[in-house]
């Protein structure tokens, strides 16, 4: 039942305002029903519900409260009343909240709009606000620290997220390539905000302790070394710091040890990305300004999001992507090796093997006949030494080296398994005895994975690093010259975080014989599954799991559907009596759960449940369901197990029993130790659940099963080990193919070098652009463009099609135009990429003109356009990505004599 003013006052708000550190029994602190003018009460004066007091007497907040059904927003005008009444009295004007109990506003009138908070303000932290308030600099007014960051990306990320704060913005979302020194960035940023006195606490998050340590140690310490910091731990927390870094998993445990307006600016690093579902919670949680940080590119980004950083038309406050750093020289590109060995192509197969083969699986006590695995299932299911060796050798062979030419260059291995990895470690030992210090497993099961960490980075061995998902992401090692993918790789956001182990430039490496000629331009990937490293972002889908309390909490709404024609029978009083212990564990002082309680509050009440019906179970599906997934701290095995139950709990009384629920339930018991079997207690469910009268268990049986086996689920042994090792001859196939067309002609790479050669030749022989070359005229931009017209009409059709991803595959160059292309084949030394033409066009097509900033930004942004299709129409200035200057940009920057000597202009120059 919804509380009256009086009673919203005593139980709720009281205890918010407590809770902030107010002592309610100090008049002194807080004043309750105190007069706007602090004499008389006159109605059309009126009467503050509490007054929040500074120790000097002035107030520096007030607090309106409403009734719980009441929207508090309703009192705008009264308090807008209040705080200018009170200013005439004081020195400034007092903060204001409006809550009913359930939901709180926050105001500072005529300054900022009101916003939803997630709990009352301590003193502290209104004095802090003040201060600001009295003493803030439009964060645009202050220049960047060059020392921190001084490249001219760095700078407009700055300015562009103090644009968004001094317009009143109170979130922004930065996008910037791995390696292009996001968290520098970040540090600078910090820097400006505390010389504008704009923040004064500042909180910096990130989903690793890896990326934690290195904000404390390699960022905050160096670029803000006079600043007090700490690192946050759940079991010591320093208030007096300024700067402060904490996992996200730390800050989940214990952010209600600080207040919601304890800091004043908070840095996500990558946490949008969390498994956690509290990470909206912690979001919503604190009340200073937010920054989302991440290298994910934008198309990758998921909308929600986009939402959660207030970035509503889906477009970044600021971006920065690889491709951009690598075109501008701050990152470096990479040259791919794709390879397969005879087994990843062909399988292993017992009926194809020789007689020689099928013997030496008959020494090792395997049926030659029982061999059957596809190549995919290459370190799933089996392992072959061999296959090994093969991909070892070819590692060796082609990888970059030091620049003696005699070792590796720095290398991350990225492997399927632990055991994958210890299998890879073990056969290079064999094979190159001579290497003792080469190659280390780095993964999460190791011991003192730090210290490998360090030693990888900074000692001159190991040089090879094999790790599983520890080293796809925050690892940052600048030497790293080839990254091996022994895995397939499914998500492209992953394949981008991995590929971001590359792409550091030379200028961040310091250890140059470490280097390929003791420079770094690029860096090699080796690929033996044949990934996709160009896959379309729109081809990416990304699985959303349903915790498994709601699926428990579902599963149990659909029996009590069922049962709604017999409510009072034992069975149906027992599925009620399970959903309102779900419900119980939903924590009521999580602030997601608080914002939409009072619509939900019902379900926690005795009536609600003296008569259900099917309206009463879609609001349990719908609005009560979804809050489960703030329960902290989950027994997932005992969970799981219970979810099993209730689904077979489900099948048995609607007479649709699966076999395989049964057998999952069964399979799930039968690995419990025997101390759980010689208990007495449990022996009888767990003789039920390895039998055949499961199927006919009934509701009451299946309920004990949960009760007395559920727990014991975290004690369960591993599964039987059926994975099988061989040592079979193997060899790397015929270094892999071209697929041609949609018909998916498949052409080896030999051939499909000798087709585009021979072209190449012919057009050598015949083009005039080359022949002036040949004999060492100077040739002009338009024949240069002339020359990549006549290779992309000859090599991109017919049985050649030639694309980047074919020169990648066939030639191992990394190019992106035909002239390049041209370049590196024929080593015609001076002869320009097309992109470098277009660039250096469109820069004298603009300083040639008069044009303003709004156009040249906009004319930039045409370039990429061009850029990336080669081409121009007046449709394109229009259409995305142009589209975000506004619909009527064209209109209203450009005159239609300008837009057709732009067309023109591009004309010239398409290929």
């Amino acid at each position: 039942m919804s509380r009256n003013e009086a009673n919203t006052r005593k139980e709720l708000i009281d205890k918010a305002l407590q809770t902030a550190g107010w002592n309610l029994e100090d008049p002194n602190q807080v004043g309750i029903e105190i007069p706007v003018d602090g004499y008389d009460a006159e109605p059309w004066n009126g009467v503050t519900d509490y007054c929040l007091y500074q120790p000097n007497g002035e107030a520096i907040a007030v607090v309106e409260a409403k009734r719980q059904s009441r929207d508090p927003r309703v009192a705008e005008q009264q308090v807008r009343h209040y705080v200018t009444e009170i200013e005439k009295h004081q020195s400034f004007r007092p903060f204001a909240f409006m809550s009913n109990g359930d939901r709180t506003f926050f105001w500072d009138v005529e300054i900022e709009q009101k916003r939803q908070i997630a709990g009352f303000f301590s003193l502290r932290d209104l004095q802090n606000l003040l201060y600001i308030r009295q003493n803030k600099i439009p964060l645009q007014q202050l220049t960047v620290n060059l020392a921190i960051a001084n490249r001219t990306y760095q700078q407009e990320a700055i300015q562009r997220v103090s644009e968004r704060f001094d317009d009143g913005h109170r979130r922004a979302l930065v996008v910037m390539a791995t390696g292009t020194g996001k968290t520098r960035t970040i540090m600078a940023l910090i820097e400006v905000f505390l010389r504008a006195n704009q923040a004064r606490t500042v909180l910096f998050v990130a989903d690793r302790d890896a990326l934690v340590k290195q904000a404390l140690d390699e960022n905050f310490k160096v670029y803000l070394p006079s600043e007090p910091r700490d690192r946050i731990r759940t079991y010591n927390i320093d208030y007096s710091k300024r700067l402060y870094v904490g996992t996200l998993q730390t800050l989940i445990k214990c952010h209600k040890k600080f207040t919601p307006g304890f800091f004043d600016l908070v840095i996500f690093d990558e946490c949008h990305r969390s498994i956690y579902n509290q990470f909206g919670e912690l979001v919503e949680y604190f009340d200073g300004r937010i920054i989302g940080l991440t290298a994910t590119p934008a198309d990758f980004i998921d909308r929600n999001t986009f939402q959660v950083f207030r970035c509503f038309d889906n477009i970044p406050t600021f971006s920065y992507p690889y491709r951009d750093a690598v075109r501008e020289g701050h990152l470096v590109d990479y040259s791919l090796y794709q390879a397969k060995t005879h087994f990843q192509r062909e399988g292993i197969r017992g009926a194809n093997l020789s007689e020689e083969e099928r013997n030496t699986l008959i020494q090792q006590g395997l049926d030659p006949d029982d061999i059957d695995f596809e190549g995919t299932e290459l370190e799933r299911t089996v392992s072959n030494r061999d296959t090994l060796r093969r991909q070892w050798g070819e590692i060796m062979e082609v990888c970059y080296k030091d620049e003696s030419g005699q070792y590796p260059g720095k290398t991350i291995v990225f492997a399927v398994s632990q055991a994958h990895a210890l299998r890879l470690a073990e056969v290079f030992e064999e094979m190159y005895p001579q290497y003792p210090d080469m190659v280390q497993v780095i993964t999460s099961k190791m011991e003192r994975t730090d210290d490998l960490i360090d030693r990888f980075k900074k000692e001159e061995m190991p040089r090879i690093a094999i790790s599983v998902d520890l080293l796809d992401t925050g690892i940052d090692v600048p030497e790293v010259v080839n990254l091996v993918f022994m895995k397939p790789v499914h998500s492209i956001i992953k394949m981008q975080q991995m590929i971001g182990r590359g792409t550091r430039s030379h200028q961040t490496c310091r250890h140059f014989h470490r280097l390929p000629n003791g420079y770094k331009n690029e860096f090699l990937i080796i690929d033996f599954w044949e990934n996709e490293f160009d896959k379309d972002p729109s081809e990416e889908t990304v699985a959303q799991n349903l915790p498994v309390t709601v699926k428990i909490f579902n599963t149990r709404l659909k029996l009590l559907a069922f049962y709604l024609d017999n409510q009072e029978s034992a069975d149906c009083q027992q599925v009620i009596r399970d959903l309102r212990q779900q419900i119980g564990q939903i924590p009521l002082d999580a602030f997601s759960v608080q914002q939409v309680y009072s619509q939900v509050e019902t379900a926690w009440q005795d009536s609600f449940w003296r008569y259900l019906t099917r309206v009463k179970i879609d609001f349990l599906r719908t609005q009560v369901a979804p809050l489960l997934r703030f329960v902290a701290g989950v027994d997932v095995a005992a969970a799981t197990f219970t979810n099993k139950v209730e689904r077979l709990k489900l099948e048995v009384v609607t007479g649709e029993v699966k076999a395989g629920t049964v057998e999952a339930i069964a399979e799930d018991v039968s690995y419990l130790p025997d101390f759980v079997y010689q208990d007495s207690q449990r022996r009888g469910s767990m003789d039920l659940c390895l039998s055949s009268k499961l199927r006919t268990a009934t509701p009451e049986q299946l309920n004990r099963i949960i009760a007395d086996l559920a727990s014991q689920m975290k004690n369960r042994r591993s599964r039987p080990n059926s994975f099988v090792e061989i040592d079979l001859r193997d060899r790397i196939a015929v270094s892999g193919y071209i697929t041609l067309g949609e018909g998916g002609e498949q052409v080896y790479i030999e051939e499909y070098r000798q087709r585009v050669e021979g072209k190449v030749s012919e057009i050598v022989e015949t083009h005039p652009t080359l022949a002036a070359i040949r004999k060492g005229e100077a040739v002009t931009d338009l024949q240069l463009v002339a020359l990549e017209r006549t290779l992309r009409q000859e090599l991109q059709g017919g049985n050649l099609q030639l694309s980047e991803s074919n020169i990648r595959k066939a030639f191992n160059l990394k190019v992106e135009s035909f002239l390049a292309f041209l370049r590196e084949l024929l080593e015609i030394e001076g002869l320009p990429d097309y992109q470098e033409i277009v660039r250096r066009n469109f820069e004298e097509f603009i300083a040639q003109r008069q044009f303003n900033a709004n156009q040249i930004r906009f004319l930039r942004a045409v370039e990429n356009v061009f850029m990336k299709k080669s081409r121009l129409e007046v449709a394109d200035l229009y259409e995305e990505p142009l589209d975000r200057f506004g619909e009527d940009a064209v209109e209203r920057w450009f005159s239609a004599e300008q837009v057709d000597e732009l067309i023109q202009f591009t004309e010239q120059w398409a290929a």
